[in-house]
């Protein structure tokens, strides 16, 4: 009987030590998240952070970037305000090895959170542009980030669907461009990848929750991108994506979002 018993009493041993583990971890991110909620800038923020994961074991910054993610799911301010940011793929990689984020990503899989989706390899993107696709420019590329920086708004159009993404880049940047004009460029289906992903990465922007909306809805945005914007979805268009969205994944992540919301 002993014989049987000792194995199962390890197991659970086990399993407490993990939990506890995990637990100092949460408290040590809960931390971490009260520090960096003090500085404005985003990149300082951004390196901050990216000192602590890299600091700690593959299973340590999974569970602390897991941490982030349920505090931004259940609405916690804070998070809210900054935990894009420290959310996002392409932001991340600036901070740390894609072979870290991807070591980490594997770790969120095996234990079934959705964070895996948010760090680990883009899939290759299958759907093709509408009938709207515009001709390749024929101007240089240095020359088109120059103009995308000073342009008036009768030129916008043509730059705004700019297959080189460092000219979207600079075209956020100008002040004349409007919500209208990003929200239609995060909406397209035209649009690539690398352009909406730019979005995502310009705080000016996607602060704004049309522009939200508009990237979760776009079946050629980055799933990573979609997934990481859902928590901050409002209740109708979470539901709207969980019913009609043509990706299962975000089907389920809506789903499981608004259950959540809701105590179920």
């Amino acid at each position: 009987m002993e014989t049987g018993i000792e194995p199962r009493l390890g197991k659970l041993f086990s399993a407490y030590l993990l939990a506890c583990r995990r637990l100092r971890i949460e408290r040590e991110t809960d931390g971490i998240m009260a520090r960096l909620g003090a500085i404005e800038d985003p990149e300082i923020r951004l390196y901050r952070f990216g000192e602590r994961l890299r600091s700690l074991p593959t299973e340590a910054a999974a569970w602390t970037l897991a941490r982030v993610q349920d505090r931004v799911a259940d609405g916690d301010g804070r998070a809210r305000r900054f935990g894009f940011g420290l959310l996002d793929k392409s932001r991340l990689e600036r901070v740390m090895s894609p072979e870290g984020l991807q070591a980490i990503a594997e770790a969120l899989q095996a234990r079934g959170r959705p964070g895996a989706l948010l760090f680990g390899r883009t899939p290759r993107m299958g759907e093709g542009g509408d009938d709207g696709t515009l001709p390749p420019p024929k101007e240089p590329v240095g020359y088109r980030i120059s103009l995308a920086r000073r342009a008036m708004a009768g030129m916008l159009e043509r730059l705004l669907f700019d297959p080189d993404p460092r000219v979207v880049r600079a075209l956020l940047g100008n002040p004349r461009v409007t919500e209208a004009d990003v929200v239609k460029l995060a909406a397209s289906r035209r649009a690539g990848p690398e352009a909406l992903d730019a979005i995502a990465q310009d705080d000016r922007w996607i602060a704004r929750y049309p522009i939200k909306v508009a990237l979760a809805n776009n079946p050629t945005a980055p799933i990573r991108i979609v997934i990481g914007l859902l928590p901050y979805l409002m209740h109708q268009d979470l539901r709207t994506l969980s019913a009609s969205s043509s990706r299962e994944d975000v089907r389920i992540q809506a789903a499981a979002l608004l259950a959540r919301r809701s105590g179920t």
